[in-house]
């Protein structure tokens, strides 16, 4: 970011922060202590709209999304008071940021933010109603939709895609039919395929894979 490389480091004195290198001794330096009173355990960085996004916990707010601008660190408290929103698997698709959180009343769920500073957060699409979990994981750009894996009530975890509203949010397919999951994992792009691993109702954890226009084949 910026022609420099950003990590997570302890210093011994301020804990687990945003630090910075231009590749010299003298140019790794501290950016930014962002909780004084502790680690923020900053985890996530990655580069969106010419500035750099994380999670981190700054003390006070809880782990929420945050980014930094060369300068200043920004944040947006999604699970409001000192709740965790805890963004995870950051990722940039179709111009903006896409991540898991939870607002502290819909669970685990999908959103996304352009990264206006104007704008707010959203949730993409509650998938499991209620307070209840989603959870995806896995966001994966393939064929101009992102792909991911989900849980839902009815269907188990499965393969999902979303162009990036809540009606084009749809499960992909119910490998394992009913309510058992398929448990894809390590959603991989080649040759224009997505290849991931997944069980159904006959064989155990085998590679699969879901080509462009095709359905999924084991």
């Amino acid at each position: 970011f910026n022609n420099e490389l950003y990590f997570s480091a302890d210093d011994g004195t301020h804990g687990s922060e945003l630090w910075k290198t231009d590749g010299t001794n003298l140019g790794t330096v501290m950016a930014a202590d962002i909780n004084p009173s502790g680690n923020s355990n900053l985890i996530g960085l990655t580069v969106f709209n010419n500035e750099l996004y994380f999670s981190a916990d700054d003390g006070t707010y809880g782990y929420e999304l945050r980014w930094y601008d060369g300068t200043n660190v920004f944040f947006q408290n999604i699970n409001p008071g000192s709740g965790d929103s805890s963004p995870a698997d950051l990722t940039v698709f179709n111009n903006e940021l896409y991540f898991i959180a939870d607002d502290g009343t819909h669970g685990n769920e999908l959103w996304k933010y352009d990264g206006n500073i104007n704008h707010y957060a959203s949730m993409v699409a509650d998938i499991v109603s209620g307070s209840g979990d989603s959870t995806p994981y896995g966001l994966t750009v393939f064929n101009n939709e992102l792909y991911f894996r989900a849980t839902a009530y009815t269907y188990g975890m499965e393969l999902w895609k979303t162009d990036g509203t809540a009606t084009g949010t749809v499960m992909v397919s119910d490998i394992y039919s009913g309510i058992g999951s398929s448990f894809p994992y390590g959603l991989t792009v080649f040759n224009n395929e997505l290849y991931f691993s997944a069980q159904d109702e006959t064989n155990g954890d085998e590679l699969w894979k879901f080509g462009q226009q095709t359905t999924i084949t084991y």
